[in-house]
């Protein structure tokens, strides 16, 4: 975790080592690199855009030369990325660009979901004749999913918000990646997440609950929050898709 606000990365070190990850702090670019050096091993990078001397894309660059099985996936945080930053952020292959102040079971998704595209890497550039054979059904969705938010990343930086405003399907497609990460996910939660106001998105969801998309359900450890996932009709419906989405043949 690289960042020079070290309020924010103590606390956020702290999340990520709740949920079972380790985590080493550095406070720039240099320092991150420095650590790496001395035979850290880092399998997933997340790091600030905006840092004195080295910013994010950077140090981006040069994780970019490590060698294929020593580079790591790279998530990057930003109080006020621009489109020149998305850019360059997709063009170092960056794994996902989180916004300040940094939502902590976001940021463990994005984790886990970076953790697994590694691994699918590794794989691939073990054995690179076997392909897909190698990888699972659930795995198979997962590198569908990815595709899907980056595209939609790409969208956000290129294109007005207003027009793709609807947040249903974003809905279903983050309690879908919740899902397939066994995170739990708040009705509170998703609704910030959504990129529309409040009220929209609990009418979005009030939608979606009527077509027996999702479900519902109180907290059982804390019964001021309530929890929220795709019904088993929403999960087929979801994961129909990608299935059909995997056997087109590609050109």
């Amino acid at each position: 975790m690289v960042d020079d606000d070290l309020e924010s990365i103590e606390e956020l070190v702290e999340y990520l080592a709740k949920a079972g990850l380790t985590c080493r702090a550095a406070s720039d670019g240099w320092s991150a690199l420095k650590l790496m050096a001395e035979g850290l091993h880092a399998g997933i990078v997340v790091s600030d855009l905006r840092m004195p001397e080295l910013d994010g894309v950077q140090f981006a660059e040069r994780l970019s030369r490590f060698a294929d099985g020593a580079r790591p996936e790279i998530i990057f945080v930003s109080g006020n990325a621009g489109f020149d930053d998305a850019v360059a952020a997709l063009r170092l292959g960056a794994r996902d660009m989180l916004t300040k102040p940094v939502d902590g079971p976001r940021l463990v998704r994005a984790v886990k979901s970076a953790q697994l595209a590694r691994q699918m890497r590794q794989r691939q550039e073990a054995a690179p004749t076997a392909g897909e054979e190698l990888l699972s059904p659930t795995e198979r969705r997962q590198a569908v999913l990815r595709d899907l938010k980056a595209m939609r990343r790409t969208r956000s930086s290129l294109f007005p918000t207003e027009l793709f405003s609807d947040p249903c399907w974003e809905m279903l497609l983050d309690l879908y990646d919740a899902q397939l990460a066994g995170a739990e996910v708040t009705v509170t939660s998703l609704g910030a997440a959504s990129g529309v106001p409040l009220t929209t998105a609990l009418r979005r969801m009030d939608e979606l609950q009527r077509h027996n998309l999702i479900v519902r359900s109180d907290d059982s450890g804390d019964k001021r929050r309530t929890l929220i996932r795709l019904s088993e009709p929403g999960l087929r419906a979801v994961e129909t898709f990608f299935d059909s989405v995997q056997s087109r043949p590609r050109r």
